[in-house]
């Protein structure tokens, strides 16, 4: 009788490696450099991964396909891609950030008396995981699955605000941005003067940038890598974050965020201003 294989379903062989695990292999750590540095020449990659020019093209080429890696035109450069912030972003959604930012979420929401939001990068947008509302009648409401645009929310800014030039060029693509309302930045330039400005602070603001009568705070947290994992902020009606209360509550904010990223493993940062 002919044999029958007891294998559970969905589980590789055991027998040995499958076919093309040499490629995937080249292919992940090809990622794993790019995503350590600010990027890297396709013969910087070859030579650091002991790997002809032609395959490290092939490599590359297949792993842009997917928009895992991407290039700079102006300074042949790689990077990680929004692809791989798209795979990070379901790994965080799949609880554990979101779970062991609610308590600090619901003290910011309850110190502040407005919405708390944990966003992450996802694409060409920020994506909301997490809410926290504060009592009252008039307040903001950003589920979780609401996009942020990067250039015009504080969550969107934090997040962007420390990633090299190269890589917020990619993400707000070429040309003008978007005007979501009369206050939104449309000049890249002025958009990087705002970032390199506020990010000194530890954190970020939008003030009406992105709805009419809105604004809000936000700080991003760096992981165990270093780099932007997410953003902690709170939003809410621009008639009760004003200018004031926008500096008053800056700081708790910042140290939220510090405090969500030590535990992540993220670097050490000032509890007062989450800067490093």
């Amino acid at each position: 009788m002919e044999s029958t294989s007891t294998r559970p379903r969905g589980r590789p062989s055991s027998g040995g490696p499958a076919a093309g695990s040499a490629v995937v292999d080249r292919a992940l750590a090809l990622l794993e450099v790019l995503a350590a540095g600010d990027g890297a020449t396709l013969s910087e990659l070859g030579r650091r991964l002991g790997l002809a020019p032609s395959t490290t093209h092939r490599l590359l080429a297949a792993l842009a396909a997917r928009r895992l890696v991407e290039a700079d035109p102006l300074t042949q450069l790689w990077h990680v891609g929004p692809g791989a912030f798209r795979l990070g972003a379901a790994f965080l959604r799949r609880g554990g950030l979101a779970e062991r930012a609610r308590p600090l979420m619901a003290q910011l929401a309850a110190d502040s008396g407005e919405t708390a939001v944990l966003a992450v990068a996802d694409g060409d947008a920020a994506l909301v995981v997490a809410e926290s509302q504060a009592a009252g009648s008039l307040r903001v409401v950003l589920p979780p699955g609401a996009r942020l645009a990067y250039h015009a929310t504080a969550p969107g800014k934090a997040l962007i605000a420390h990633l090299p030039l190269a890589r917020v060029r990619a993400l707000l693509g070429q040309g003008a941005l978007p005007a979501l309302t009369p206050r939104s930045f449309t000049d890249q330039g002025e958009l990087t003067a705002e970032l390199a400005t506020l990010r000194h602070g530890g954190w970020l603001a939008e003030r009406g940038e992105s709805v009419p009568g809105q604004s809000g705070i936000a700080a991003p947290v760096f992981g165990g890598s270093g780099d932007p994992v997410a953003a902690l902020g709170i939003i809410g009606p621009s008639v009760r974050l004003d200018d004031a209360a926008l500096a008053r509550l800056g700081p708790a904010v910042a140290a939220a965020a510090a405090g969500l990223g030590a535990a992540l493993g993220g670097p050490a940062l000032s509890p007062q201003t989450g800067k490093r």
